[in-house]
């Protein structure tokens, strides 16, 4: 058997993912395979820790992208392989079939029969500067999968951002907020946002504006080599709220003229899925937005 420790993560608020995570555990009993459980969720402590954590050789996730995404920033700096299986909506990021024959399932994927990708993940940093110099910067990072947003509240006033890359001066937005996406998070936010939708092979990062105050603002597709800082101005500073959000989940609160610096992180995600032909990318992309189909 190619994994001999597994990780067996779910939503622990989704009883469908723990009627499935039941089924597996079962199975990787039978088969003598060494396994542990762990609860993800917005409420619940992360339990593992470290060495637990690089013992591990296969995390299984049930659950929808949320559960996922939540797993990879967890285990993306060990390089441990994560198969999702979709017990939420759309699971663009999930097994795209559950198997009918679990055994039959996981027996292959435990002896390599697989097909996998690497997913490109990005880091931010956030500057904070307490005057003009540049003595006592204290920062605070994220790692993202999908997207790091930085946006306004709904009682905060539209923000003045300012797009740098590689430190040349590219834009000047009016606008509720950015979103910065890898092309694994372009059919997530983005694509709500009117962002492109990219192949997860491209070696690009998106840039698209919130709602932005302009006719002239339009997504920008930059090279995963160059980095961006984005510097938020709100036109009131009494009345702003301002976050940043790695994959909608991790929150930091943003101060005027702080400054974000994102570019491509030194981690990625390795997923893996079934060798089934209904898990490439066009015809999950194509099925879960129903494109080219009639009503």
């Amino acid at each position: 058997m190619q994994f001999k420790k597994i990780c067996l993560a779910y939503n622990s608020h989704r009883q469908a993912s723990l009627d499935l995570l039941n089924k597996y555990e079962n199975v990787l009993n039978e088969l003598e395979i060494e396994n542990i459980k762990l609860p993800l969720s917005m409420i619940e402590p992360f339990s593992l820790v470290p060495k637990q954590l690089k013992d591990i050789e296969l995390v299984i996730v049930f659950g929808g992208d949320g559960t996922l995404l939540t797993a990879a920033r967890k285990f993306s700096q060990h390089g441990t392989p994560v198969l999702g299986i979709n017990v939420g909506h759309l699971g663009f990021l999930t097994e795209a079939n559950n198997p009918v024959d679990i055994k039959e399932f996981l027996t292959n994927i435990l002896q390599g029969r697989y097909q996998s990708d690497i997913r490109t993940m990005i880091q931010g940093e956030i500057l904070r500067k307490p005057d003009e110099s540049y003595e006592n910067v204290q920062s605070s990072s994220l790692l993202a999968l999908n997207d790091i947003v930085i946006s306004r509240s709904s009682r905060s006033h539209i923000l003045k951002i300012n797009l740098e890359v590689d430190g040349s001066e590219i834009a000047e937005y009016m606008a509720d907020g950015v979103i910065v996406c890898t092309p694994t998070g372009s059919t997530a936010y983005s694509l709500a946002a009117g962002g492109a939708v990219l192949d997860p092979s491209i070696q690009g990062i998106g840039v698209i504006p919130i709602c932005a105050h302009s006719l002239t603002s339009r997504p920008l597709i930059i090279a995963d080599t160059s980095s961006l800082t984005i510097t938020i101005t709100p036109r009131n500073r009494k009345q702003s709220l301002i976050t940043v959000q790695a994959d909608g989940q991790e929150t930091f609160l943003l101060e005027p003229e702080d400054s974000v610096l994102i570019k491509k992180s030194e981690y990625s995600t390795k997923l893996i899925r079934s060798e089934s032909t209904e898990n490439n990318f066009y015809k999950v992309l194509s099925k879960k937005l129903l494109w080219g189909r009639s009503r």
